[in-house]
């Protein structure tokens, strides 16, 4: 099975959209995701959201 990498900048505008957020739960944070970027997968969306988690705690 091949996926289509996901661009940086997409990536960054995901990480941009969670920061801005205030969810209360991960599960929130995907639920937001998914609607700002239905044609993402979901391995990406996860992806970006661990890459802020590793920033906020860095």
């Amino acid at each position: 099975m091949t996926t289509d990498p996901v661009s940086p900048q997409l990536t960054q505008a995901m990480m941009d959209r969670i920061a801005g957020l205030q969810a209360a739960s991960t599960a929130e944070a995907l639920r937001a995701l998914r609607a700002a970027f239905p044609d993402i997968p979901l391995a990406a969306r996860v992806t970006a959201l661990e890459a802020i988690r590793r920033t906020e705690a860095a």
